[in-house]
């Protein structure tokens, strides 16, 4: 009776961890190391990294003894190599999980950790769950439209090096005061997070020009609907004159393509983000922007007495 009832509950146990697995997402095995076993072998054999097989096992050194049992954690270490290595391939951004360390992408992605804290901006070596990172620079695997995506990408528009100028109005509509402007750029801010949707014009999906023909209706400014038309309404300015509520234009890898957000101040501005997939705040200095600055655009004129 005694022994009916042990062998219950080493069933129940194992079935409670068959079940802990499948819910968990992974499928764990159990490998016995043989004489002239080395973690790598073990590791290449089961498509894992070393790091994860000693992260399973809590292994501080890659020492193993034969007849050691290992714990093998097979299918959520797979798609978590596949999602990592098509981060590093594509220049995606890997979403970060459970038990992820520096030290493991590193191993991994064949990116050192110290090149993944500068790419990411990292302080240091604390990852956070569903944290994004990069391994390679984006702007360099990235077609610039899926960047910079906009309702009117088959549109040619002016260049700072030649063509058309956009036309300057002969007349610019003026801010009430200073607070009117700032409240401008609060509305503004409020759009953050909004989804970006290529030819979107709702909070549901927005994209560039949309996003920036939508905030100036609030305060009664009808722009047009592309960002081709956009660029050439008021007055253009140089990066060095923006104020908040500017428009600013970036020019695209992809020639004569372009791509608009509004200044809000202190080098920063706000825009439909197609990469990020959402509307968001970016820096002027950032290379990406820095390179590509097209132009500034005034739409409506500083007062003089704000």
């Amino acid at each position: 009776m005694i022994r009916r009832k042990w062998f219950l509950e080493v069933g129940l146990i194992a079935l409670l961890i068959m079940v802990t697995s499948v819910v968990c997402g992974f499928a764990e095995e159990r490998y016995a190391v043989k004489s002239g076993d080395t973690l790598h072998d073990i590791a290449k054999a089961f498509g894992i990294s070393v790091e994860d097989l000693k992260a399973a096992n809590q292994l501080e050194r890659h020492l193993i003894k034969p007849n050691q049992v290992l714990v093998i954690r097979t299918a959520v270490e797979k798609e978590k190599t596949h999602a990592v290595n098509k981060a590093a391939k594509e220049g995606d951004p890997y979403i970060v999980k459970s038990g992820d360390t520096l030290s493991g992408l590193s191993a991994r992605t064949g990116v050192s950790v110290e090149e993944i804290k500068q790419l990411n901006h990292l302080q240091s070596h604390r990852l956070q769950i569903g944290q994004k990172l990069f391994f390679k620079n984006p702007v360099s695997s990235l077609e610039d439209e899926e960047e910079m995506g906009d309702g009117d990408q088959e549109v040619e528009v002016p260049t700072a090096n030649g063509g058309e100028e956009p036309r300057a109005s002969e007349s610019l509509e003026k801010w009430t005061n200073s607070e009117e402007r700032n409240l401008f750029v609060r509305v503004a801010k409020t759009f953050l997070g909004v989804p970006y949707r290529w030819g979107g014009a709702t909070m549901r999906g927005i994209d560039c020009s949309a996003f920036v023909k939508k905030v100036y209706e609030i305060f009664g400014v009808a722009l047009p609907r592309t960002a081709r038309e956009q660029s050439c309404v008021g007055r253009p300015i140089g990066k060095d004159e923006l104020e908040e509520g500017d428009l600013v234009f970036f020019q695209t890898q992809r020639a004569r393509r372009t791509h608009v957000g509004i200044y809000i101040g202190n080098g920063e501005f706000v825009h439909a983000s197609s990469w990020n997939k959402e509307v968001k705040v970016d820096h002027l200095d950032k290379p990406y922007f820095h390179q590509r600055f097209l132009r500034g655009v005034r739409v409506r004129e500083v007062s003089s007495e704000s």
